[in-house]
């Protein structure tokens, strides 16, 4: 048994599809632009438990941050996510 490892949380690839199709519209990004979604587990005090990164590889970078699972964002929150950067 590892006591170090944490479990690492299973997300349905047509969901995440859909997010990245939601966040490339909602940015106007071409096919071409390179969209990355992590969701991160945090155990830290003061630290939210889920946080979901997304990030686009345009020049300059651009990053959003949504204390949400990735099954849980909706379009809202995207919306959310972009106004408030």
């Amino acid at each position: 048994m590892d006591l170090f490892s944490q479990p690492k949380p299973t997300v349905d690839p047509a969901t995440l599809q859909q997010l990245k199709a939601q966040v490339a519209d909602l940015l106007n990004l071409d096919s071409e632009t390179t969209i990355s979604i992590n969701q991160i587990q945090c155990r830290e005090p003061g630290c939210p438990p889920v946080e979901t990164a997304i990030i686009i590889l345009t020049q300059p970078i651009q990053q959003y941050k949504i204390h949400k699972a990735i099954s849980d964002i909706s379009t809202a929150d995207l919306v959310k996510a972009v106004q408030e950067n």
